[in-house]
């Protein structure tokens, strides 16, 4: 059996923090909860992650501001973010990648594609 995937997911919204750690929960992975970017960068620097799942809009640091961080350390720089963000700009706008994220997802994506997309982030 594959060892249990940690995911951090960092985001304001705690509504947003509850349904995303149940659903992810449900998938069998082990998920971390951070309410701002500074609570998530010493998240990240503390557990062995696989997986960042990142809000944009955040109190203090951005979630873009942050991604940059994370793309910037050694310890953080391999480890893939997906932005997932209530912003409804479509994605072919975005661009993510160029903040160092591997996808951007809207938060009224079904959970089933969230998922896949994650997995496919992990693959």
């Amino acid at each position: 059996m594959p060892a249990q995937k940690t995911i951090l997911f960092i985001d304001d919204n705690p509504v947003d923090r509850t349904l995303i750690s149940r659903l992810l929960a449900k998938y069998d992975f082990n998920v971390l909860l951070a309410e701002d970017g500074s609570i998530g960068l010493s998240k990240a620097l503390e557990h062995r992650l696989d997986l960042i799942l990142l809000d944009i809009l955040l109190p203090g640091i951005s979630g873009i501001e942050l991604c940059k961080k994370f793309k910037q350390n050694t310890s953080t720089k391999d480890i893939p973010v997906i932005f997932y963000t209530s912003i409804d700009t479509p994605k072919n706008f975005i661009d993510y990648a160029s903040y160092g994220a591997r996808d951007y997802i809207q938060k009224n994506t079904p959970p089933e594609e969230l998922v896949a997309a994650i997995r496919e982030a992990l693959a």
